[in-house]
């Protein structure tokens, strides 16, 4: 039996696995190994910190099995077909449910909370879902939902009850090469230009993303992406997201990273003191000290507005952001503390592949300005970056995986099966110098289409204008109208007057038709409408705003 930290020098092959397979391999290998952390109490840390081992998450695997067979009784067919529903606490529960309800022959969906009642049913519709999981205190949504569909009800066990349960092994005889089509979980996509679509994701699927996660450590004459191997990460990421279930699944037992929960909490600001908090508490002994960061893009930005936060977090040298772009303010500001590792992932692909990036801001022996904004691309993906418009920093363009399953099947060609190419619907701007080093430029869907069949990429302007100290937020509009205009959420107190400067500077690099007029600016009080992962809705804030938008490009100058 290993100890709490035995390491193995090579962390064991995953691949060809189903991962419930693959959990409780590790946990006979290494049954000591450390999981997982978590504090339960933001006020009192060393009241509420405990510690799980592989054997402890296997175990608790086991007993939710258990569970979901004596309460919600076996599927007609146990094939990953039908799926139960669970709606919940940021809590590890998400990552044992994943493997416990593929025991007993269901597959899990989490619906983000952030969403309402309507986005929540469609997706359950979308599935079938009978079943809804809930924690001891439901959500205000969840009950929402149940008042208008007849579900079967269940409250789960606390997550103490399942981790530390002593639990007779659940039976399980499947073996991928049988089973690899099978449904493995239900996530969902962001909602940015609608409602959520359900992503069903195989056995298939994550044996792709687990053979990703372990590839060789060198591609030509570059290191790949090992910052994840053996690390203990801090990971305050959603678990109902993607993220979630690569911080509670994937990465654990496909590079033995440890993944550590801060304290509980309702916001980014709350989010980020109490992981200082738990930083402070955790310490820096060998067996203790974090190693690196996994942070959304709203913690960093308070995390760069906070310079006491900043030094006491620096300690940990790596930070990992994802899920979004971040400002510049917030991006320089960081990187002069820390290294930035900026990583790009998807529902359908899952975490991309990446070249691994240096301490600093050098790249091939030459000095890189915002290093921090670029990924080297994976030669493994195989993308080509097709042009679909210009801007100031260069060539727009699309990224689509063409398939080569040479070395790996992309996770996305397991949901696309019969897909020669998929365009990914993010563009990228190219280095000038550094071919393999890509800047992510917004999303495909968010490109403006004027009347006059110009196009025009807001990401960028919508970001220098951000940066402003009285701009709250801002997004660009203007598809299917004849020009610009700019819907902006103000700090207290402040005026279009107050950013105007920061406006002109921006139309300044632009074309004439992206150029935004001093009466083409629609003021807004209300916080922007967010997808689960923190970015705007971009189409419901249209839908939101139809109105207000149509009087304002009625009564403009042309």
């Amino acid at each position: 039996m290993g100890s709490i930290d035995t390491q193995p020098q090579t962390w064991p092959r995953a691949t060809e696995e189903l991962l419930p397979s693959t959990l409780f391999k590790l946990a006979k290998q290494f049954p000591n190994r450390r999981y997982a952390e978590y504090f339960t109490d933001a006020k009192n840390l060393a009241d509420g910190y405990r510690k799980l081992s592989l054997e402890n998450f296997a175990n608790a695997v086991h007993a939710m099995a258990w569970w979901i067979e004596a309460n919600v009784g076996k599927p007609d067919v146990a094939n990953g077909t039908e799926t139960l529903v669970y709606c919940g606490p940021n809590d590890l529960r998400y990552g044992v449910l994943v493997l416990a309800s593929i025991l007993v022959g269901y597959k899990m969906l989490f619906p983000s909370p952030r969403y309402g009642a309507e986005a929540i049913g469609r997706l359950i519709d979308q599935v079938n879902g009978k079943v809804m999981l809930t924690p001891s205190t439901p959500f205000p949504v969840v009950n929402e939902i149940l008042q208008k569909r007849s579900m079967r009800t269940f409250e789960i066990p606390s997550l103490e009850a399942v981790m530390f349960a002593k639990s007779e092994p659940y039976s399980f005889t499947k073996t991928f090469e049988k089973h690899r089509l099978e449904g493995f979980a239900t996530l969902h996509t962001s909602g940015t230009t609608g409602f959520p679509k359900p992503i069903v994701w195989s056995h298939d699927w994550a044996n792709s993303v687990v053979e990703y996660l372990q590839l060789p450590q060198k591609a030509g004459d570059f290191e790949t992406g090992s910052h994840f191997h053996g690390k203990r990460i801090i990971f305050p990421f959603p678990a109902f997201h993607t993220s979630g279930v690569y911080g509670h699944l994937f990465l654990p037992l496909a590079t033995g990273t440890t993944v550590i929960l801060p304290p509980p909490a309702d916001s980014p600001a709350a989010a980020m003191d109490g992981l200082v908090d738990a930083l402070d508490f955790l310490g820096d002994a060998p067996d203790a000290r974090v190693e690196m960061l996994a942070l959304p893009p709203p913690h960093m930005e308070y995390l760069a507005q906070n310079p006491g936060l900043l030094d006491r977090v620096s300690r940990v040298g790596t930070v990992m952001f994802g899920g979004g772009g971040i400002s510049t303010f917030a991006g320089r500001t960081i990187a002069k503390k820390m290294r930035m590792v900026n990583d790009i992932g998807s529902t359908e692909l899952g975490l991309w592949p990446s070249l691994e990036r240096p301490w600093s801001n050098v790249w091939n022996g030459e000095e890189v300005e915002d290093l921090w904004q670029y990924t080297p691309m994976h030669p493994v993906l195989n993308l080509q970056f097709r042009p679909v418009a210009s801007s100031v920093d260069g060539e727009v363009g699309e990224a689509v995986l063409v398939r080569d399953d040479k070395e790996v099947v992309a996770p996305i060609f397991h949901i696309f099966t019969q897909e020669k190419e998929k365009s990914l619907g993010d563009l990228f701007v190219r280095h000038p110098r550094h071919p393999e080093l890509w800047k992510h430029y917004g999303r495909a869907d968010e490109l403006l289409n004027f009347i006059t069949t110009e196009k025009f990429h807001p990401a960028v302007a919508e970001r220098q204008i951000g940066d402003h100290e009285a701009v709250e937020e801002v997004m660009m509009v203007g598809t299917r109208r004849p020009k610009a205009a700019l819907i902006l959420r103000l700090k207290e107190g402040k005026s279009v007057d107050d950013v105007w400067d920061a406006v002109e500077e921006v139309n300044q690099s632009s074309p004439v038709y992206a150029r935004v007029q001093k009466d083409m600016v629609l003021v807004v009080t209300e916080p922007f409408l967010q997808t689960a992962k923190g970015s705007v809705q971009k189409k419901a804030m249209l839908e939101l705003y139809q109105p207000q938008l149509d009087k304002l490009y009625g009564g403009s100058v042309a």
